[in-house]
């Protein structure tokens, strides 16, 4: 089934995890895509993969939390491909960390990146969106709907991207943009299995894992993302689409 022919798709954090997966998957249903992250290297490799589905790929390294980066990395998406259908807001980075250990300037990255970065590719996208009546799939976690030790600053920047997907959906859903929202527990990513636990963590406290075996491949969270950006989700807006393994149930 090809969902996506004849669909440009822009992912960001394409270089690993998730964001790797997801353009894997969007490319096997016939997207074209314009991946972007600040990997090079990690770029090539998931363009080469792609190239192995027969789809067109364009790459761009890209700091999301860079406003100038941004506009130019969504413009040169519609300069090479004439339009823009999807936007897969994937980027982002974990922080877990005791709070009184916690700068001021790890506030502000985790908040810049995963927060404003959604926020400012959101609104640059949004003209063409209208323009395709496309959609945008946004990545928040359960750290936003259950308290996370250690992780109150990861949390309240994945709060802030669920509030502003809902937001958006009820702003746009009239001039025909879907805003929703995919909620991973734990996910086996680079981001995650490499984070530093905080010196002194208390494990008792640490958050519930589900019945499914946890952590979940990337591939999971890609699958349902598709399903969301594609038609099969059109009656999806404003939506958190939990995908934690019944973590939080």
């Amino acid at each position: 089934m090809k969902r996506f022919e004849n669909k440009v798709a822009f992912v960001t954090g394409a270089a690993s995890g998730i964001g790797r997966a997801t353009t894997i998957r969007l490319a096997s249903e016939g997207a074209s895509l314009y991946i972007v992250d600040m990997n090079q290297a990690g770029l090539e490799e998931t363009t080469k993969l792609c190239g192995e589905q027969g789809t067109d790929v364009e790459q761009q390294t890209c700091d999301v939390s860079n406003e100038e980066q941004v506009n130019g990395a969504i413009q040169a998406c519609v300069d090479r491909f004439g339009k823009l259908d999807v936007l897969c807001n994937i980027a982002g980075v974990l922080l877990l960390q005791h709070l009184e250990h916690t700068t001021v300037e790890q506030f502000h990255r985790v908040m810049n990146i995963n927060l404003l970065g959604t926020f400012m590719l959101c609104k640059a996208a949004m003209p063409h969106l209208l323009k395709s009546g496309g959609n945008i799939v946004n990545t928040s976690s359960t750290s936003a709907l259950s308290g996370a030790p250690y992780g109150a600053v990861y949390g309240a920047s994945k709060g802030g991207v669920s509030a502003l997907t809902r937001g958006i959906a009820v702003e746009f859903a009239k001039r025909g943009v879907r805003c929703n929202a995919v909620v991973p527990g734990e996910v086996a990513t680079k981001m995650t299995q490499g984070t530093n636990l905080p010196d002194g963590l208390d494990f008792s406290i640490m958050g519930r894992q589900g019945p499914l075996n946890n952590p979940a491949p990337p591939e999971m969270l890609a699958s349902v993302i598709a399903m969301v950006a594609s038609d099969d989700g059109a009656y999806m807006n404003g939506s958190e689409i939990r995908a934690d393994g019944g973590g939080l149930s």
